[in-house]
């Protein structure tokens, strides 16, 4: 009976396969073209796995390692606006844990995830998910996750056997698709990190000089009238000109907005690190971080964290918001087991923060402190000093 079975196993593992070679065309077709966030790019990424898989809605959530988080970047047959654009945290998502930890595809109608009575009784990892039969498909690579990918099945039973490793191929499909789009991140990023440090040289090199050379004049303690006077009001009205020109050039990638608040970030990582990491806060009172530098600060503080479990063995990180002067406030994250590893370092994504820092009025600032410590410290101007300049303008 072996031999008539087995042409049945070769065209099941062949429609497979040119089932996921079609998710691969897809995953491809435009990638270079796509920014590196594009939600169109994701949303076709769902769009083919619906399309070759017997499953009709799915929503796609990428993994963010340094917050702990999954958060949704594209959907298909759902609309996106249900989902909070943070996502959750892994630590609150337990089926997509399971799927990322085994690497396999969690059925949410499996023995072993279903109660007595055939229905789910584990909470969904988000909030509005469909509400049908759903089939969780971990999106890792080379043992890197980089997330999950939530479908709807087309009926009530069980994935069939051959509908479950097709979805598992296509996992891996749209993890290679991630790799690839990461690297085009990578390069975006580069480019933006060579067009600020760009801009900076320029502003050296032009505004700078010009006001370097006022401030000579000045401090010779000479006074200036006539034609001495008239340079001078010319070079600083040069410099503001040179400077403006700067500025108003192409708009540069900031961090993304975010509807949470410093403190409930802090909270959530502290759990989501509670079985590698003690995470400790202190906050004075009275302090917060202004509404629109939440998206930096929150950047800075998964970049910290990031940067200290991958470059060293931090046992304790130290997170710190409070008063800095009278103008400024100041996050600060301090962590140890820096020199567990060779190499400690900075990441590109703080290098881009301290730039973004500046164009906000703030300062970033990082390194080593005493024998095994790294710290990262964000300065903000503060809500006073913000509304003086509101009102002197």
């Amino acid at each position: 009976m072996s031999g008539p079975e087995q042409p049945e196993v070769h065209q099941s593992a062949a429609k497979v396969a040119a089932d996921a070679l079609g998710v691969f065309v897809s995953a491809m077709a435009g990638i270079e073209q796509a920014t590196p966030d594009s939600a169109g790019f994701w949303d076709r990424m769902c769009e083919a796995v619906c399309g070759t898989v017997a499953v009709q809605r799915a929503v796609l959530l990428l993994y963010d390692e340094g917050r702990r988080r999954v958060r949704p970047v594209g959907t298909f047959g759902i609309d996106r606006d249900r989902f909070r654009p943070e996502g959750v945290g892994l630590e609150d998502a337990p089926l997509s844990r399971v799927a990322l930890e085994q690497d396999r595809v969690v059925d949410t109608l499996d023995a072993d995830v279903a109660g007595e009575d055939g229905r789910r009784d584990v909470a969904p990892d988000l909030k509005n998910l469909p509400e049908g039969a759903l089939a969780y498909v971990p999106i890792i690579a080379g043992g890197f996750w980089y997330g999950v990918l939530i479908a709807e099945h087309r009926d009530d039973a069980p994935l069939a056997e051959a509908d479950r490793d097709a979805l598992w191929i296509a996992g891996k499909v749209v993890a290679f698709a991630a790799v690839a789009r990461r690297a085009t991140r990578a390069q975006e990023h580069a480019r933006q990190l060579s067009a600020r440090l760009l801009l900076a040289r320029q502003v050296h090199e032009q505004v700078i000089q010009r006001l370097f050379g006022v401030g000579l004049v000045l401090a010779s303690g000479d006074p200036l009238a006539g034609e001495g006077l008239e340079r001078a009001r010319q070079e600083v009205e040069a410099a503001q000109v040179e400077l403006r020109d700067l500025l108003h050039g192409p708009d540069l990638q900031h961090s993304p907005p975010t509807a949470l608040r410093l403190g409930e970030e802090i909270d959530r990582l502290r759990r989501a690190l509670s079985d590698q990491i003690e995470l400790r806060s202190t906050v004075e009172p009275g302090v917060e971080v202004p509404l629109e530098h939440e998206s930096l600060a929150q950047s800075v503080l998964g970049e910290a964290v990031r940067n200290a479990m991958k470059h060293g063995s931090p046992s304790v990180l130290d997170v710190r918001l409070a008063r800095k002067g009278d103008d400024a406030i100041a996050l600060t994250v301090d962590s140890d087991g820096a020199r567990a590893t060779e190499g400690h370092g900075s990441g590109l994504g703080l290098k881009l923060a301290a730039v973004e820092a500046l164009q906000a009025g703030g300062l970033l600032e990082f390194g080593a402190r005493g024998e095994d410590g790294w710290r990262v410290r964000l300065l903000l101007p503060s809500h006073e000093e913000q509304d003086e300049d509101r009102g002197a303008r």
